[in-house]
Formats: structure tokens, sequence, C-alpha cells
């Protein structure tokens, strides 16, 4: 009965920030950098993550998750992402023993490089340059409820700039984290990105609000030598599989899918997926539509299809490849992911994670 009313509280808790979602702007919401993973492990693994973060990521992917993290940890990633722009980020924990709690920290941020200045009266270049940029600076803290339950939270500045003109703002992540104790099921939610508008020269715009549910379990786990495992520990061979669903404020709800097998606690490998749509429609058939004057708001080419698209291509439609490599000893992690941005550039990642042998203080 307790576990039932555990779980209870744990709805009610990720659920209310969702209520806010009625005062989003219909429309494109800005700062979408805020929707960049730092993580490789969650991209290789469809970004179904919420409820798999176990490390210092979970800064950025389920901040409810950090108060089971028993030691310093710290994430480094960067991006060399699509159109010429450029992505990083930090994080750092701290566990504060006394409050059974941990701390955390983050910066991450995403610009270009100089961009020439044109006008209608000189389309050919002003002579001067500029550049764009995005940072957000975040603080966090999550907190045991009990030795299964934990609840955390970010609070983050947010700046946009473009030439001469900037946004600053405000947003906050909201995450739970729960570990069921039957077999190695957890559940996990998020509501990220929640708070005010910001305003760009006369201009107000919504943020990337997100509300995230997930599960996840090891379906092998040779420790045990059994199916559907609930051991914490992981054997020679273990299969994490990872399910999620987001609710954005600005485009389909996203259905993820991850799948991460390991050898010896040391090398992994990842396969993800993310699906917004069931079926893809052609830009012909989008345009034909269009163009007879009817009403094409059902109809979106840019949804992505299940698996296999029919006329974009694979790793574009949302699949993901990953990779890692755990160096317990030393307390490096090194993981790698490739995935691809509808059809712009694919994208190589790197991420560094490095767990200390101590609490920094």
């Amino acid at each position: 009965m307790k576990r039932w009313r555990l779980l209870g509280l744990f709805i009610c808790a990720a659920l209310l920030p969702v209520l806010a979602y009625g005062q989003a702007k219909v429309g494109t919401a800005g700062v979408q950098f805020l929707k960049i993973s730092p993580s490789c492990r969650a991209v290789g693994m469809g970004e179904a993550y919420v409820s798999v973060a176990n490390d210092a990521s979970a800064i950025w992917h389920n901040p409810g998750a950090l108060a089971r993290l028993e030691k310093s940890e710290a994430i480094l990633s960067w991006i060399d992402y699509a159109a010429g722009l450029q992505y990083g980020y930090l994080g750092i924990t701290q566990p504060v023993a006394k409050l059974n709690g941990t701390m955390a920290a983050s910066v991450s941020y995403l610009t270009t490089d100089e961009m020439k200045e044109t006008t209608p009266e000189r389309p050919d270049g002003t002579g001067r340059t500029f550049t764009a940029g995005d940072v957000a600076i975040g603080v966090s803290y999550s907190q045991l409820l009990t030795d299964k339950f934990s609840v955390g939270g970010t609070v983050k500045m947010v700046s946009e700039m473009l030439a001469d003109e900037s946004a600053t703002g405000w947003a906050a992540d909201v995450g739970t984290y729960y570990e069921t104790g039957w077999r190695s099921v957890r559940l996990a939610m998020l509501t990220s990105n929640f708070g005010p508008d910001m305003k760009f020269v006369e201009e107000g715009f919504p943020l990337p609000m997100n509300f995230t549910f997930g599960t996840s379990a090891y379906l092998i786990n040779s420790k045990d030598r059994e199916w559907w495992t609930g051991s914490d520990s992981v054997g020679t061979h273990a299969l994490l599989t990872a399910l999620a669903w987001s609710h954005p404020n600005d485009n389909l709800e996203v259905y993820n899918i991850g799948f991460e097998y390991g050898y010896m606690n040391t090398a992994f490998l990842r396969f993800g997926k993310k699906i917004n749509g069931w079926k893809r429609v052609s830009w012909d058939d989008y345009r034909e539509v269009i163009n007879r004057g009817e009403d094409a708001s059902n109809m979106n080419p840019f949804y992505e299809y299940p698996l296999f698209s029919e006329n974009g291509t694979f790793f574009g439609n949302g699949a993901s490849l990953g990779a890692g490599i755990n160096l317990e000893k030393i307390g490096l992690k090194i993981d790698y992911a490739y995935n691809a941005i509808a059809f712009l550039d694919n994208i190589h990642r790197f991420s560094l994670g490095y767990r200390f042998n101590k609490r920094l203080f």
C-alpha cells in the first residue's frame, strides 16, 4: 500500500507544472538550443533517457535523479552542429551528505561563425559582420525523499543574442525519479524549460516547454542469469531498454525508444529512435494540396516516419547510433553518437564524463 501511495505522490508532483502549458502561445518557441541534449549516451539511445539518467547528464535529462549520485561527477560535451553552429555544455555535480541530496551547476551555449551583414540596398554586404548566440547558466538541486523516490529542479538564466540585440529570461526544470523495486523498472517524469515568455526587440516568444514521461529496465543481465532481472548491478552482458513519451508546446508528441548493450560494464553499443508521426507525407503531395487551396493542416512533410522513411533518410528521421567506453578505474567515460537532422548534415557527437574519487567538498 505504501508503494502505491508513493507512486500517486510521484505522479501528482510531476503533473502539476504541466497545468501551466495553457499559458504558452501557439506557434514556434524560441531559444531552441535548450532542446539539444549534451549526453552522447542519451542521444545514442534516442533520448529515451529520462528514467535512465544516472550520471552528470541528469542535470539536463532529469534533475530528479541527481540525488542518486554517490560521488561528484562532471560532463563535457562539444558538437560541431549543423549549418556551421557550435554547441558546448559543461556540468558538474556535488553530493551533500548532510542533506541527503545533490547540488549541480551547468552552462551551455550555441554560437555561429561571423556572418556578413547585408541590406536590400547592399545585398553583397555592408562590410560589417555579426554573430548570433545563445547561453544558459543553471543551478540544480535534487533531494532523496525515500531510498526509491527523489525529486529535483534546475533554474536557468537564458540569453539569446543576434548582432546588437538580445533577449534575456529564465527557465526551470522539475523532475521526479522512482525506482519501483519491481525487477529493474524505473519511472521518471520531467517538465523542462518552464518559464515566462522572453522578448526580442518588440516581439515576445514562448520557451520550448516540454513534458516527458519515461520508463526503463534491463531486459538481459547475465549477473543474475535471468531474463528481466531486478538487479541494480550489471554482469558480463546487459541489455537496457528505455521508452519515453514527451509533449512539447511547439510540435507533436514525440515517442522515444532506446537500447543499450553493455559488455562487462565497459564497452557499450546503442541504438535509438525518435518518432513524432506515423506516416511521412511527401513534399509533392503537400504542395499539391496547398496549390489547390485546400486545408493541409493534417499533412506535414516534416513529421518523422517510424524506422524507415518514405522520402527521407533513415538517420534523418530520428534514428541514432552510439557507442561508449567506461574506464571505471580512472572514472572516465567516453561516449559517441551519430545522428542527422532532417535533410541537413550528419552529426558526429562526443562527450566526456568523469567521476571524482570523492566529493569535491
